[in-house]
């Protein structure tokens, strides 16, 4: 009997089988199993090649942020040690549907301190939208924006270094149109000598506001940049206010008128440049060819873009048009009577006496407010009597006038000459002849005061209504 309970091995396994039942039963009771619900952000994206060879690139809207719920089931004394970190939700880009729809795989990374039945393991979203978007290159020109203000006369000059110039950047296209530009910014607060360095990029949106594009994950958006730092090299200028010089201008104006003046000749302008360069330069020569007023009958405006007149490396700072007036005024004919007593007798012969018995005209052209300033003594009147004959002769007068007034005219005035007594003439010595000629001159002229005396108001008169009528 003990050799055939010994022996028979269906009766061993029978014996097994219920001793395993028993402990499972044991165990079912000390430690069941139950179900651990984790939220799940891990995502693992697969093939991406299919849609990055097609100059494309891909989202899946909140999938990270938001996860998927994630059930297994495990024993309970293991249930604390199950993770969200330990699965991962596989997007296998080429099972991609043809508008966008991707099912989803979780799988468990097995972090070896606790087993799980990985069949049993389930998931809610079973689907997900993956976004297709283009992929675009633009090139961007690199801005500088300065910031700071440099030591007092001095100004950022405009030569400014930039190495590189431009830059490649590599992104889809919802992130490009976010991009309005690029630069980098530099400090010259108190400087006043050239600085130079390197300067990180920054991207900036539609209102120049900076835009935080290292918080995002762009790593999934196949954003590229070609240079992420530039090198730059910014000078500073030396600034210096000089006066404006400007040349007689070119041509002549129509006749009847004179270039009198350039309204706005005393303006100013700020130049920069190195403080060696400056140093030379105490105004800014505005040439004859840009202020011409050839056949001019009226005022000339003249707009000038004074850059083009500073010596090369030297900028003129702000504004460098400046506008002139280029003044031409019309000129009026006055006519003046010149009484005897101002006109000088030159050549008297010796032995006579002469005697101015009118008085003469004379026409002078100029700018209208200079001859309302213009005196009688400014003029030089003189007859000459050389060879005149002995009674009344017309003779005509010569005028001087000076700078800025034209003689268009002079007229005539009669002339007496008369013989000196010859008893008179023997008693005086050569000496009293000088003197005696001298005073026959004085006494000629002043008999002649009398005798235009009368004539004086009338003619006074006629001269006045001759000017107003001009």
């Amino acid at each position: 009997m003990r050799k055939k309970l010994t022996n028979n091995w269906v009766l061993k396994l029978i014996s097994v089988c219920l001793a395993i039942s028993m402990w499972l039963i044991v165990i079912n009771e000390s430690d069941p199993i139950e179900t651990r619900t984790v939220m799940v952000r891990n995502v693992e994206y697969r093939n991406e090649d299919v849609v990055i060879d097609s100059g494309q690139t891909f989202t899946v809207e909140e999938l990270e942020d938001r996860g998927i719920s994630v059930s297994v089931q495990v024993r309970k004394m293991d249930a604390n040690k199950v993770k969200g970190d330990d699965f991962v939700i596989v997007v296998d880009l080429a099972k991609m549907g043809p508008y966008g729809a991707v099912e989803i795989d979780v799988e468990w990374k097995n972090p070896g301190t606790y087993t799980i039945d990985e069949s049993e393991i389930t998931w809610r979203t079973t689907t997900v939208q993956v976004n297709l978007e283009d992929i675009i290159e633009r090139s961007y020109n690199v801005q500088t924006i300065i910031s700071g203000e440099p030591e007092e006369s001095y100004i950022v000059g405009d030569d400014i270094e930039l190495s590189p110039r431009t830059v490649q950047i590599t992104a889809p296209a919802s992130v490009m149109e976010r991009i309005r530009s690029v630069g980098i910014e530099i400090n010259v607060e108190g400087l006043n000598s050239e600085v130079a360095g390197t300067a990180d990029l920054k991207y900036y949106d539609v209102s120049g506001q900076e835009l935080d594009l290292t918080s995002e994950n762009l790593e999934d958006y196949e954003f590229s940049v070609s240079a992420g730092q530039i090198d730059y090299t910014v000078p500073l200028l030396k600034t210096k206010e000089v006066r404006l010089a400007f040349e007689t201008p070119q041509g002549q104006v129509a006749d009847g008128y004179r270039f009198t003046e350039i309204e706005g000749a005393n303006q100013t302008v700020n130049i920069a440049g190195l403080r060696a360069v400056l140093a030379d330069i105490d105004a800014v020569e505005i040439p004859a060819d840009v202020l011409s007023i050839d056949g001019a009958s009226e005022n000339v405006v003249v707009e000038i873009d004074t850059s083009q007149y500073v010596p090369e490396g030297v900028t003129v700072e702000g504004n460098s048009v400046i506008t002139v007036t280029l003044v031409v005024e019309p000129l009026v004919t006055q006519t003046r009577q010149i009484l005897p007593e101002q006109i000088r007798i030159e050549d008297a012969e010796e032995g006579y006496s002469y005697t101015i018995r009118s008085s003469a005209s004379v026409s002078i052209e100029g700018l209208e407010e200079d001859l309302n300033a213009l005196t009688d003594d400014m003029l030089d009147a003189r007859i000459s009597v050389a060879g005149l004959e002995e009674g009344t002769s017309t003779v005509p007068v010569n005028v001087t006038v000076e700078t800025g007034f034209t003689l268009i005219g002079a007229g005539e005035v009669t002339v007496t000459k008369e013989r000196i007594q010859q008893s008179q003439a023997e008693t005086t010595t050569p000496a009293d002849e000088e003197e005696t000629q001298e005073e026959t001159t004085r006494q000629t002229q002043e008999s002649t005061r009398e005798t235009a005396r009368g004539t004086q108001e009338e003619t006074s008169s006629e001269a006045h209504t001759t000017s107003s009528a001009r």
